[in-house]
Formats: structure tokens, C-alpha cells, sequence
């Protein structure tokens, strides 16, 4: 089991950058500390109510206070940006952080995005498709002779190369079946994001490993993970602190139109919805026994290799996402990794 902070973007235009960037500092220095192997950091443009600094230079910046991490991109909305310029962004740092560049894409949802860029939203599935394979031929170091619809490359050997070779992993993230399927069939790993429910995260994964044996795929890969995580003394208290933490994060997704991509995985209430059904039915909640108990299970059950774990929120005091990396590192961590080990001396 592998562990990743993320870098959450939970402050707006009117905080300044140098607070941000002071917790971020904080935060992925102490996760290194804790045993975190991994940074991860996603993308937005035109986020008004949060700031989300572009991921490929942010975690290039932040690598330098935990040089030891791994910088997960998680994700770069595919379907918006030009794939000629990700894949050299991407393998530049790759090569200054030592090989230890994670590429995580998606297709994107929000429409005032597509607007912005002028790009019909019903093309964003040929553009991803189109683009994700065109990185793949950049990145192989030989002459590259792409025709899409979209993107034309002739004739053209590439420098900037990543030093992962033969490249570094490329995860996709999606909650639908036809986003999973694609991402069986063309990536390294479905990056699960945190909103399906617990039954629902199990039937998607089922879904990703059939679609695997179908293409004749390996199917004992990477998966890697975002639940939503609370530790407190008891589950009653994590699920008010859930509650609490997240109905502004929420409200936030809804508005950029989140919520219409999610169907029936989403929970009883639907997305957003701050019930204690659909808040059990989404989180892992209780002390740090009961978390490190249902991350096992993660493990065991669904394979789970990698657990992304998001300590900020919006309005949350910075101290108080500290105190949370810091139960999950000394106490989280550590009992996780205990389970893991009698797993393997009784096999």
C-alpha cells in the first residue's frame, strides 16, 4: 500500500498566493515525514470560489520541500488542452523531479470550461481518445506520424522525452462505465475519484477488471483511490465533521455541474446530499482504528493499491488539516501496513 496527499485548492482570489503556498509546503513536507509517497495535484480553469494553480509547474514547485514523492497530476482535463504541449510539460517534469511523474487525465464536465476554450463539449471524448494516444507516441521517442481529427503531427522526433522509461503511468479518472471501460482499455489504472458510494466504487471496479480480461490485460495493476476520510474519536463525530467540512466542496461541484455526470453510484440523495446515509455511504468515518479497518478491506476486497487521502477543505482552519495528516500518518499508516504484513506471513 502506497499513500498520497492532496494539495487541495480550498481558497479563492482573496487569500494571498504566499498562504497557500505556505500550507502546501507544510503539508507535503510533514506527509514525507509520515510516510506519504506521494503529491497530487488537479486542474481547473476559471475557477472562481477556488484557486487551482496549474498542476504541471505547482507540483514541479512543491517537489522541491519533498523531493522524495512521487508527483501524482490527478487529473489534467484532456479533452481541453493541447496534448503536444502536456506530454513536454509532463516529461519536463518528470526529468527534473527524477522519474517521478504520474499522468492522470480526464475528460472534463464543466461547461463554462468548454465554453472558455471554444471547444464543442460532444467532441470531448474523440479529443481525449485522439490526445491520450498521441502522448503515447510522443512519449516513445520515435518518429511520430499522428492524423486525427484534432491533432496533425508529421514527420516529427521528439527531445524532451520523460526519463521513466518507457514512460511514466497514466492513470484515468471517470465514474461512469463508459469512462472506466475506456480506461481499462487505454491506461495504466482507473483513478477512482471519491463519489460513487462503497457498493458502487466495488461494481465500477468490477466493471474496469471485466473490461481488462476482455482487451487481454493484466488485471493485477495499480488502483489507485480517493475516499473521502475523517478521523475523530467515534463514527457519530467524523460523520458531523464530514458534514460540516464538506457541504461548502460540495455545493461548489454541483455549481460547476458535477453532479449531472454522476448516476445511480452517487447515493440514495444524490451527489451532495448531507444525509447520514449517503454521508456513511461515501465516506470512511470513526477513529483511526475503524479507518485503518476499512482501508484494509480496500485493499483485500478491490485491490487498492494506492489511497489518496484529502485533509483540506473549504473554510477549514489550516491547523485543524494538520492534525488530520497527522493521525493518519502516525496512527492510520502504520496499523494499515501492520494488516498488510500478517496478510502476508499467513500466505
Amino acid at each position: 500500500m502506497k499513500f498520497g496527499i492532496l494539495t487541495t485548492p480550498v481558497w479563492g482570489k482573496e487569500t494571498d498566493p504566499q498562504i497557500q503556498f505556505a500550507a502546501h509546503k507544510e503539508v507535503v513536507q510533514t506527509a514525507e515525514q509520515l510516510g506519504f509517497s506521494a503529491m497530487v495535484a488537479g486542474q481547473h480553469f476559471l475557477g472562481g470560489e477556488l484557486r487551482y494553480y496549474q498542476p504541471v509547474p505547482y507540483l514541479t514547485y512543491l517537489s522541491q520541500f519533498a523531493p522524495t514523492m512521487d508527483v501524482v497530476i490527478g487529473i489534467i482535463l484532456l479533452s481541453l488542452v493541447n496534448p503536444v504541449e502536456t506530454a513536454e510539460q509532463v516529461a519536463t517534469m518528470d526529468a527534473v523531479t527524477g522519474g517521478k511523474a504520474v499522468l492522470g487525465v480526464g475528460l472534463g464536465y464543466s461547461d463554462h470550461e468548454f465554453r472558455a476554450f471554444g471547444i464543442p463539449k460532444e467532441t470531448r471524448v474523440k479529443r481525449f481518445e485522439e490526445g491520450l494516444e498521441l502522448i503515447k507516441q510522443l512519449w516513445s521517442g520515435d518518429e511520430v506520424n499522428f492524423h486525427g481529427q484534432n491533432f496533425v503531427v508529421e514527420g516529427q522526433v521528439p527531445a524532451v522525452l520523460p526519463v521513466r522509461r518507457p514512460r511514466p503511468p497514466i492513470w484515468i479518472g471517470g465514474q461512469g462505465e463508459k469512462a472506466i471501460r475506456r480506461a481499462a482499455r487505454t491506461s495504466d489504472a482507473w483513478y477512482a475519484p471519491p463519489f460513487p458510494t462503497h457498493e458502487g466504487l466495488a461494481r465500477l471496479r468490477e466493471v474496469f477488471l471485466e473490461e481488462r480480461e476482455i482487451a487481454g490485460l493484466p488485471i493485477d495493476g495499480d488502483f489507485p483511490l480517493r475516499r473521502e476520510l475523517l478521523i475523530a474519536d467515534s463514527r457519530d463525530e467524523a460523520r458531523e465533521l464530514a458534514k460540516a467540512r464538506s457541504e461548502l466542496r460540495f455545493k461548489t461541484y454541483l455549481k460547476w455541474g458535477l453532479g449531472d455526470r454522476l448516476d445511480k453510484d452517487a447515493g440514495k440523495g444524490g451527489f451532495g446530499s448531507q444525509s447520514d446515509e449517503d454521508i456513511d455511504s461515501r465516506f470512511i468515518l470513526g477513529t483511526a482504528e475503524q479507518c485503518a479497518e476499512e482501508l484494509d478491506r480496500l485493499r483485500r476486497d478491490l485491490g487498492m493499491t494506492h489511497f489518496m487521502f484529502k485533509p483540506q477543505w473549504p473554510g477549514l482552519p489550516h491547523e485543524e488539516a494538520m492534525k488530520q495528516i497527522e493521525l493518519f500518518g502516525t496512527r492510520v499508516i502504520p496499523l494499515v501496513q501492520q494488516a498488510e504484513r500478517r496478510c502476508g506471513d499467513d500466505q
